[in-house]
């Protein structure tokens, strides 16, 4: 898998946190508005019973190829941007298995 082709990105809560984190360096009016809109949207998911987008909010980074292949079903996700990396690169090699 060529990592060239391959977008790695913070989602929820660590996608908050840095935004936060930013806003309070660059002196930004409301630097914690990131995380209460990420507090606000797990209560309401927790509240629905959504516990799938519940536990998604503390995924951390994504990696997702550019180019999709047909039959990816799921992304890589992990702490960190390598841990991801290591999970797209593992649901690859099960679907490259899966190939006659």
């Amino acid at each position: 898998m060529n990592m060239d082709n391959v977008d790695v990105y913070p989602v929820g809560w660590l996608s908050a946190i840095q935004r936060s984190a930013r806003g309070v360096r660059l002196g930004i009016r409301r630097p914690l508005a990131p995380m209460r809109q990420e507090l606000r949207y797990t209560i309401r998911q927790a509240r629905r019973g959504n516990w799938r987008a519940v536990r998604n909010t503390f995924n951390g980074y994504l990696a997702e190829p550019i180019i999709l292949p047909i039959n990816l079903h799921r992304v890589g996700s992990g702490w960190t941007k390598q841990r991801a990396l290591r999970s797209l690169a593992h649901e690859i090699g099960a679907i490259e298995a899966d190939l006659p």
